[in-house]
């Protein structure tokens, strides 16, 4: 059966929702594949003069019907040396049906059309096996860190199995032994509903010490326009109320409810001190409290926001596998990368 592949359009949103459900095994209702969530992923204007329209493709059998799809994050990355931010992209939402499941690679060909970087980050077992063979070269892992906000939350949430219980009460011991430090930086945290100016100039002064995704007022300010439980705005500022960087945070509803995940969705300083940055993961970690999380996580790369993590009283999870993809060799593999869940879909589910 012949099978094409075209850009997305508003009319799929519908049967893009239940391609994804069905393929990926998720409950009818899951937000990712809700419509009006898939229009502001892929066809809502994030505000970059240069970005594609939409940010999707699908495959479409002789009937019609998707068979396959793949989503793209477009952004760019700055960093020492680089006269100018380099494009990339992050496939998200990237699935074949059973019957046509070498669409996964066309897929995969067509997107990497719109970047001339690409890059993975987590992924299914499924997903990652295909872009080894795309191409992707293996780069050191993102880790996810996390700090229990609320012990008694966490192991009454815990107690309804042995095995989660037994591991409810080995994080509280941990959390024990890993208690946070206080913070010789003094910032401060002030709400914001949209950001401006001030973001080029912290990501200006990030980019020396790492390669960082290029944020832009506009792709931050679209981020806090996501149609459900939308992450909050924040800026970093120090005593002499000069801006030091800026934050967004998110908390999601986990396990039923009995759990609320408090992410620290994005977070960028002007520098790598890791004082400053340890003063930062503490006041967010109680705002996301203020917020009801139970517990907060955060994404760590380079050295220094390990060291901080640590500081804070964050404890290591799990690695996240980063690959890249970058053929005309245009990003130095001599500095750390700096990836958070804004990167991918990981900011908001």
């Amino acid at each position: 059966m012949t099978v094409s592949i075209r850009p997305l359009a508003a009319g799929d949103l519908e049967a893009l929702g239940r391609f994804l459900t069905s393929g990926f095994q998720t409950p009818a209702d899951a937000e990712f594949a809700a419509v009006d969530v898939l229009r502001w992923k892929y066809l809502e204007s994030q505000g970059d003069v240069a970005e594609p329209a939409p940010r999707s493709l699908v495959a479409v059998d002789e009937a019609g019907a998707i068979v396959g799809h793949v989503g793209f994050v477009p952004t760019a990355f700055a960093g020492p040396g680089l006269p100018a931010p380099v494009p990339a992209l992050h496939m998200i939402d990237w699935l074949g049906s059973r019957e046509h499941r070498s669409l996964g690679a066309s897929l995969m060909r067509r997107a990497h059309e719109a970047a001339p970087v690409q890059f993975g980050l987590g992924g299914s077992d499924a997903g990652r096996s295909v872009i080894r063979r795309g191409g992707y070269d293996s780069m050191p892992s993102v880790t996810v860190h996390e700090r229990i906000l609320n012990p008694l939350r966490w192991l009454r949430a815990g107690g309804r199995s042995p095995g989660k219980a037994a591991r409810a009460s080995r994080d509280l011991a941990r959390r024990l032994i890993h208690q946070p430090r206080t913070a010789d930086a003094r910032l401060e945290l002030e709400p914001v509903s949209s950001f401006g100016p001030e973001v080029v100039e912290v990501v200006r002064a990030a980019s020396r010490f790492a390669v960082v995704a290029a944020r832009t007022p506009e792709r931050l300010n679209y981020a806090l326009r996501y149609p459900r439980q939308a992450p909050a705005g924040l800026l970093v500022r120090d005593a002499d109320r000069r801006v030091r960087g800026f934050a967004l945070v998110n908390s999601i509803p986990r396990d039923g409810g009995r759990i609320v995940l408090g992410r620290v969705v994005d977070l960028l300083l002007d520098d790598d001190d890791p004082d400053a940055w340890h003063a930062a993961l503490l006041l967010l970690s109680r705002e996301l409290a203020r917020r009801g999380a139970d517990v907060a996580q955060a994404f760590a790369a380079p050295p220094w926001t390990v060291e901080a993590l640590r500081r804070a009283g964050f404890i290591s999870r799990h690695p996240l596998d980063f690959r890249l993809r970058d053929r005309q060799a245009l990003l130095p593999r001599d500095r750390p990368f700096y990836l958070t869940p804004i990167e991918a879909d990981y900011a908001y589910t």
